[in-house]
């Protein structure tokens, strides 16, 4: 008997990634009307027919998805949270949330809340502070729970993920700054272990400018909007041109604190976020910032935890590509 075709024929034929090809023939946004006909002419070449009694066996659970995420203030995460029901529902599965709060404790209790519940897959958004013991990922192992990350990931697992080039968003950004003649730059993070890629992309752009790195130029500060306000009050005492940041949540805080001291933006003072979430286009000035694909980031981590559900294939981590958003907190 001839062997039944499966989606990763179908994919090897059209010459596009398992993710895109299931996109294409779930008739999902996100793919080229090009490709959409290269995966539906392999389809046909192949006569490829889904299984559906697998799909059935491995989606036949509560049909529920689980988000971790580690915060509702930044809109980045409501952002997510949104696009992933969005996207979970027209699955037609539904979507149960944890917030962890940053708290590895909450993680667990949520992991272990949605073991409970019986949840089919879980999409998690790592914290924003180092984390050491990722034991209770294990309990996911043990019950056959699929998951896979989304913006980030943690460093100990080999799980798949699905985020932006954050590194190179960073490296645009300082490259920006210094064709402005803006050399004088600080770096404003949360945890140093966790941002790392920030850090890393702007220390290219300095180095390669020919400029120098300096550790001193980059600092930590929490996620609550007063301690970074108070963090950007110490840092503009010492007059820096620019002040980049991994927010634009953490970027606002900046612009407050810049407005306290009766700093005019951007003559003053550059300021940069990161995300290109509300919070940058409703401020009072614009705010010029890095954007993150964050409605196919969503789209590509459902469509791939999906098909580790429905056909069993662990899908390859992916990388988006940023993009720069120039406004109106950058001089010109």
């Amino acid at each position: 008997m001839e062997k039944r075709a499966t989606i990763k024929d179908v994919a090897r034929l059209a010459g596009v990634s398992i993710s895109t090809a299931s996109l294409a023939i779930n008739g999902k946004e996100g793919v080229t009307d090009k490709t959409r006909k290269m995966v539906l002419d392999a389809v046909e070449e192949l006569s490829y027919q889904p299984n559906n009694a697998a799909r059935n066996l491995r989606t036949s659970g509560t049909k529920v998805i689980g988000l971790l995420i580690p915060d509702v203030r930044n809109c980045f995460y409501s952002e997510i949270t949104e696009y992933i029901r969005r996207e979970v529902e027209s699955y037609g599965f539904f979507l149960i949330l944890g917030i962890t709060g940053n708290s590895s404790n909450n993680e667990k209790k949520y992991i272990s809340e949605f073991i409970s519940r019986q949840v089919d897959g879980v999409i998690w958004v790592p914290q924003l502070t180092y984390v050491n013991d990722i034991e209770h990922m294990k309990k996911l192992d043990e019950y056959g729970i699929p998951y896979l990350f989304l913006a980030a990931y943690y460093e100990q697992s080999s799980a798949p993920f699905v985020m932006c080039n954050l590194k190179k968003g960073s490296y645009l950004m300082t490259q920006y700054l210094i064709e402005r003649d803006i050399h004088n730059i600080v770096m404003l993070i949360g945890d140093r272990r966790v941002d790392e890629t920030y850090i890393s992309g702007y220390k290219m752009a300095l180095e390669e400018a020919g400029l120098v790195y300096s550790e001193s130029n980059v600092y930590e500060s929490t996620y609550h909007f007063d301690d970074v306000q108070k963090l950007a009050m110490e840092i503009l005492k010492e007059r820096p041109e620019a002040i980049m940041t991994n927010s634009d949540f953490t970027a606002c805080a900046v612009l407050q604190a810049a407005r306290i001291k009766g700093l005019s933006i951007p003559r003053d003072l550059s300021v940069c976020g990161y995300d290109d979430v509300i919070y940058a286009t409703i401020n009072q000035i614009p705010l010029t910032t890095v954007s993150q694909p964050i409605e196919r980031m969503c789209k590509l981590a459902v469509n791939n935890l999906m098909n580790l559900l429905q056909y069993g294939i662990v899908p390859d981590s992916v990388i988006l590509e940023p993009s720069l958003i120039i406004r109106d907190t950058v001089k010109r």
